[in-house]
């Protein structure tokens, strides 16, 4: 054997020595990856759906399911006593467009802990907005009295007050529409 026949021989031994090395080497990282990728979907993934499910029932209401119902944004008088006038108004805002034709004396009842009537008033109401003005002096005892103003969301009979989509609004901010709302106040002189 000559020299040239002996070098190709051992040229050809390891490049085939290197070319099984590479086979083996790769159907072990094939075998591993398909290892890793069996154990990630059965452990880690599965505890991530779990943990993203256990996250997404926490997330509140009024984020899962789409835009929220109206709700009252500020009432003025906005402290619990007044010593103002007596017949100052009463402001509501709210915080999305409403539907002001169901804004009415049916819808908001105004109460003084001093009479068994409703207290009779003017009633404007905008967008937003509504302002409710009595026609004479709250009806007031010597020691003042609490003044109610009720926003009915659940209709009992006489209607509700809706928002401009023609949903309830949601007056005891429960995220679902219906409720009614309630605002007390006091009134001294």
């Amino acid at each position: 054997m000559s020299k040239k026949e002996l070098a190709g021989g051992l040229a050809g031994g390891l490049a085939g020595g290197a070319l099984v090395g590479v086979v083996a080497g790769v159907a072990a990282g094939a075998a591993a990856g398909i290892t890793m990728r069996y154990a990630y979907e059965k452990y880690v993934h599965e505890e991530q759906k779990e943990y993203l499910h256990e996250k997404i029932k926490s997330i509140p209401h009024k984020f899962r399911h789409g835009p929220s119902t109206a709700k009252v944004k500020l009432v003025y008088p906005d402290r619990q006593t007044f010593a103002h006038s007596m017949e100052s108004p009463i402001w509501i805002e709210f915080d999305k467009d409403m539907d002001s034709s169901t804004i009415t004396k049916d819808t908001v009842i105004v109460t003084s802990s001093e009479s068994e009537e409703p207290i009779d008033g003017f009633l404007d109401a905008g967008n937003r907005t509504l302002m409710f003005r009595p026609n004479r002096p709250y009806p007031v005892g010597g020691e003042g009295a609490k003044i109610t103003i009720s926003l009915i969301g659940t209709d009992i009979g006489n209607g509700a007050i809706m928002d401009a989509e023609g949903t309830p609004f949601d007056g005891d901010k429960d995220g679902k529409p219906g409720g009614d709302f309630e605002y007390t106040f006091n009134v001294v002189k």
